[in-house]
């Protein structure tokens, strides 16, 4: 139950400042059209992958489908293994939030933690670029009662964490590389670049977060460049508006990074999200032991949960530009062509595996945050009802 502690001090919340609600905008007719027409067009490319990898490793003279659902049904322990590297994930991601807001507010929210590492997933996952979850998570939280300054800041550490260790361990794949027969060149190439884009986004939170000077240059900078070509009308209320939004951030990084607890136990937690997301491969490549053993490299060990982490490691750097909900239709397309290699004796094992690892990595984080919507609206539906009959 999420109840303030008494003997907490009283929290400051005038030196953060305040984190208001998302406010919606009603969205005229023609950005109604165009939203749906992207949304069709973004589900047919999805679709489109899905069917053709399917109908590739289904249409050979040697397809028995049989046999696939045999070498699943004979190694269901892996399918265990992959749900609980699902919720461990989930655990993970709850504990770095619940630790955030136990240290901000000296509050126990288990519940909102869960609700905003979930929801979090959900939102990201569902609006391209993965750029959704934070506004959200800001709402949950002042909703429920954190501070407007930690809630504000609670999301943007999370995010940077887990960013943060994300690229730490891409790092490591791409120093110790990858068989080239398996990760073609451009997809290497493409790979490192997504890094660089990725890890620009926590690295311009540290700029803007902890050298509020040099985000005003940039501000000040990419303003000048907007006025030139037209774009800014009025520079002035931009840069104001850009420098007021970079100190305000300043403010409430603060909160989160001022303590080396936080920065340590949150590391720890995101760096076992990662952990736990990128193994989901490997555990997925196992349903299929004939195919593993026809090619030698490949007998399970942690030899090959490490080769199997840094090629899942550089597909998520490839697919880092792919603006779909998800990295969806690359995601799938890139997992199939990359392991497709591996698994060459088991007709249909290719696409079996990677629509495994797709439901224990994507889908099933839709369809909990779906779980976690109704709960929550349910929940309000009761409560309305109380209020009314007391």
């Amino acid at each position: 139950m999420n109840t303030p502690n008494e003997n907490a001090p009283e929290q400051k919340i005038d030196e953060a400042v305040e984190a208001t609600a998302p406010q919606p905008v009603p969205p005229t007719s023609q950005k109604k059209r165009w939203k749906i027409v992207a949304t069709v067009i973004i589900v047919a490319v999805i679709l489109a992958v899905i069917v053709y990898t399917a109908v590739k490793d289904f249409s050979g003279e040697d397809v028995d489908i049989g046999r696939v659902f045999e070498l699943i049904g004979s190694r269901w322990y892996y399918l265990l293994a992959l749900l609980g590297l699902f919720l461990c994930t989930i655990l993970m991601e709850t504990l770095k939030l619940f630790f955030m807001i136990r240290k901000t507010t000296r509050r126990y929210m288990p519940w909102t933690a869960f609700k905003c590492a979930v929801l979090g997933k959900f939102y990201d996952y569902v609006t391209p670029l993965g750029a959704g979850g934070q506004p959200f998570q800001i709402y949950y939280l002042a909703k429920d009662g954190v501070p407007g300054g930690p809630a504000g800041a609670i999301p943007i550490g999370s995010m940077f964490l887990t960013q943060f260790t994300f690229v730490l361990c891409a790092i490591v794949a791409f120093c110790v590389g990858v068989p080239g027969d398996i990760v073609p060149l451009s997809i290497r190439i493409v790979a490192y670049f997504g890094a660089v884009f990725y890890v620009a986004v926590p690295l311009f939170l540290v700029v803007f977060s902890f050298f509020p000077k040099a985000g005003h240059k940039v501000i000040q900078w990419g303003v000048g460049v907007l006025s030139k070509l037209k774009i800014c009308k009025h520079p002035d209320k931009w840069i104001a508006k850009g420098n007021a939004a970079i100190d305000n951030n300043k403010k409430n990084m603060n909160i989160i990074f001022h303590s080396k607890r936080i920065l340590i136990v949150g590391t720890l937690f995101a760096l076992l999200y990662n952990i736990a997301l990128c193994s989901m491969p490997y555990f997925a490549l196992l349903l299929f032991p004939d195919a593993l053993a026809a090619n030698g490299n490949w007998v399970p060990s942690w030899e090959m949960w490490f080769e199997v982490f840094r090629i899942t490691l550089f597909v998520y750097c490839a697919i880092t530009f792919v603006p779909t909900p998800g990295n969806s239709g690359a995601a799938d397309g890139t997992f199939y062509g990359l392991f497709r290699k591996v698994l060459v004796t088991v007709a249909g094992a290719s696409f079996t595996c990677m629509m495994v690892w797709r439901i224990f990595s994507f889908y099933l984080y839709l369809l909990l945050g779906l779980v976690v919507i109704l709960a929550m609206k349910i929940a309000a539906r009761c409560r309305r009802k109380n209020n009314l009959l007391n």
